[in-house]
């Protein structure tokens, strides 16, 4: 059964979330969906009705200044990247243990792309048990493979900027599922621009990657090149020091498909993908 409903966020800002129950619960386990960057929450619906046929609870959420969490007028939201695991993500969790959906060690997040990278900002990581990464890597520029660094750069030091100081946003229409809002667009590009990604911004005051030390298996696929190639992820892996990690790059014609690459793996026809890759590791 799915059901919608509101994050409060700290600083007044409400987000879109859905909730798939299991009509029949054989655990008391919930997952959290982190959505790519630019990805509306119902991309990931057929995942989180397969895991909700599985017994779990499931929670997918649009973060602000994306898709139901989006104001009508994009060139006045004012949201940013950061705030998506600074406040989101935490608003989310913080709704959870109060609605008491789950206990803190029965929560999974799943973090797609940068809805994994981001956790970190989030201050309840620490409670948590398990973290599964699925094509989540830094975005540091000099970690993709040479023949993607031109574009890049091209990206980050004229198209990007040019597009959100002319019109005040980043249109879908550039390579991502939905429009950014200015100051995600400049989060992004200001990250991925340093060697460091994230981790080399002081404006972002604390963060608790090292606070994460549960189990943390990251997974990504070898034709994934243009967005998280084995050296963001492992990149980004690393962060977590004091994390049982595990990383695993898959190949394509493991699981009979000619490319999986960044998207591909949340594809209704990828059931027996799911179980192998996703289920196995949550029960």
């Amino acid at each position: 059964m799915k059901t919608n409903f509101t994050i409060a966020c700290t600083d007044g800002k409400k987000l879109a979330a859905s909730k798939y129950t299991p009509d029949k619960m054989n655990t008391h386990k919930l997952i959290v969906i982190n959505s790519a960057l630019g990805v509306k929450q119902s991309f990931y619906e057929p995942l989180a009705m397969y895991l909700s046929e599985h017994g779990f609870t499931v929670i997918t959420w649009d973060p602000r200044g994306i898709g139901l969490s989006s104001q009508s007028n994009i060139k006045n939201d004012q949201s940013k990247l950061r705030e998506w695991g600074q406040l989101d993500l935490t608003a989310l969790l913080d709704l959870i243990a109060a609605k008491q959906w789950a206990d803190w060690q029965n929560i999974t997040l799943i973090g797609h792309s940068a809805g994994g990278h981001l956790i970190g900002l989030c201050p309840r990581i620490k409670y948590l048990q398990k973290v599964i990464l699925i094509c989540s890597g830094t975005c540091a520029w000099h970690l993709y493979p040479k023949v993607h660094q031109p574009k890049l750069l091209i990206a980050w030091h004229l198209v990007f900027p040019l597009l959100y100081k002319t019109i005040g946003y980043v249109p879908n229409k550039f390579g991502i599922g939905h429009a950014l809002p200015k100051g995600v667009a400049r989060d992004w590009r200001k990250w991925s621009l340093n060697k460091n990604y994230l981790f080399g911004d002081n404006s972002l005051g604390e963060h608790f990657y090292t606070s994460y030390k549960g189990q943390l298996d990251a997974i990504g696929f070898s034709d994934d090149n243009g967005f998280s190639p084995k050296k963001t992820i492992d990149d980004l892996v690393k962060r977590f020091s004091f994390a049982g990690s595990k990383i695993e790059i898959f190949e394509p014609s493991q699981f009979q498909r000619k490319s999986i690459g960044h998207f591909g793996l949340f594809k209704p026809n990828n059931k027996h993908i799911w179980e192998q890759l996703i289920l196995n590791k949550l029960t």
